[in-house]
């Protein structure tokens, strides 16, 4: 073989040998760096697995604070129905009751004659027999600022239609408010009273509230 081709062939091999170490180079540099981009976000995600207990975190606050809109009522209660027919019969067969109210939670019908919050009276005796019952409200699906506010605002113990007529932002309640007011101090002013009526207008007109015993 001619001393030309012989060195030809040689450096054709050599070149071959530099080619397949570059490539070879090149491929372990690429499955590096494809290695490093699949510890980056392996990373990243137990990164966000670790802030998961923050998030849990804000859940619960959000938790507590959907809690904190049940308020607290007590009720004088005279009787339980099934059907508001019968509570109202009931209420028309006892003069004593013409000042109660009727409330309705799920298929029964409660009639209350006063609603009280923390302070109440000593209980004088009666013909009918009664009891105090504890329940409370829940303003949660409520988005109306307006109710959930006349609901906070009949926490307070001394009301009275003067109560009512003091307050200054009074559009920050419901519109009909003082009518209601003013129907009920027509025939009461008693803080229990007013109450009750108050209560159950805004329970019976507004499904967001929830009863809860």
């Amino acid at each position: 073989m001619p001393i030309g081709r012989r060195n030809n062939t040689r450096k054709k091999v050599i070149l071959a040998g530099i080619q397949g170490l570059i490539i070879g180079v090149v491929g372990v540099l690429l499955f590096g760096l494809i290695l490093n981009l699949a510890n980056d976000k392996k990373a990243e995600s137990e990164e966000a697995e670790t802030t998961t207990p923050k998030d849990e975190g804000e859940k619960v606050e959000t938790t507590a604070e959907v809690e904190a809109k049940s308020l607290p009522f007590q009720a004088k209660q005279y009787g339980m129905f099934t059907s508001k027919e019968s509570a109202m019969a009931f209420i028309g067969s006892q003069p004593s009751l013409a000042k109660a109210s009727i409330f309705q939670v799920d298929n029964q019908f409660f009639v209350w004659s006063d609603l009280y919050v923390t302070t109440i009276p000593t209980q004088e005796a009666e013909v009918l027999p009664t009891f105090i019952k504890s329940l409370y409200v829940t303003t949660n699906g409520c988005n109306d600022p307006k109710v959930i506010k006349v609901m906070e605002l009949i926490q307070q113990e001394n009301l009275s239609k003067n109560f009512f007529e003091s307050i200054e932002k009074k559009e920050e309640y419901p519109d009909d408010l003082m009518q209601i007011v003013k129907a009920i101090s027509a025939f009461s002013e008693v803080p229990s009273v007013m109450r009750s009526h108050i209560f159950s207008h805004y329970v019976a007109t507004n499904n967001c509230l929830k009863l809860n015993f």
